[in-house]
């Protein structure tokens, strides 16, 4: 079963889709959790959607190939023999920024997080410096290490990653396409000032360790693939 993190505002829309293209019903998108979110209410929806997954253990082996989504890695911990865990991972710097614009663009969301963001009219400061959203990639890994990752791509190397994927699963995704951008970013990445250097590194330094440790991981597995 290959377990794939859909990090937020790190190629996984992209992703998923072409996953969908190539897998069909035998691809099972999990969303819903609220996951990345470290709030009361998203964490006992967590808790009660994890239950009621785990219930399904023999379903899901047997209709599924794929599982894709905003979950928690651990998720799924011990109800397959050989869990194949796979994630894009984005600069942690421009991640947090873009989640934020994210939220912005989208108060329409049923979502605890869209709430309160908009309740409170949030700064990117305010955003940063939340509480439910310290070192909000970590999150995304529970208690899996991303050593025990049997792919992890860059979004920033995405058509690189799919060559990767396909060397390391045998399986041709296809072309290269991007979804759910923000269209008023002016240039490729975000222009990333001080104050909001200084936030990010207070409140995500998990997410500043793993960036770096996914990019070993990226370096070593491109190398032993020769992509």
């Amino acid at each position: 079963m290959i377990l794939s993190i859909h990090v937020p505002k790190a190629a996984g829309n992209s992703f998923r889709e072409l996953l969908e293209a190539k897998f069909g019903e035998r691809m099972l998108g999990d969303y819903g959790d609220w996951a990345g979110f470290d709030h009361p209410e998203a964490n006992q929806r967590r808790l009660e959607r994890t239950r009621a997954m785990r219930l399904r253990a023999a379903e899901l082996r047997e209709k599924y190939d794929v599982i894709h989504g905003h979950y928690v890695a651990d998720k799924y911990e011990g109800l397959f023999a050989e869990p194949k865990y796979v994630a894009f991972f984005r600069d942690p710097y421009q991640q947090a920024i873009a989640h934020y614009y994210f939220l912005k663009r989208n108060p329409q969301r049923d979502h605890p997080e869209e709430r309160i963001f908009h309740e409170n009219n949030m700064s990117l400061e305010d955003y940063l410096n939340w509480d439910a959203f310290r070192n909000h990639t970590s999150q995304y890994l529970g208690k899996v290490s991303i050593d025990d990752f049997t792919m992890v791509g860059m979004s920033a190397e995405f058509p690189r990653s799919l060559e990767l994927f396909r060397e390391v699963f045998g399986i041709d995704l296809g072309r290269q396409r991007f979804a759910n951008v923000n269209n008023e970013r002016a240039g490729a990445e975000y222009v990333i000032d001080s104050a909001t250097r200084r936030a990010v590194e207070k409140n995500r330094p998990l997410d500043i360790e793993l960036w770096r440790r996914a990019n070993e991981i990226f370096a070593k597995q491109t190398s032993k693939a020769g992509v």
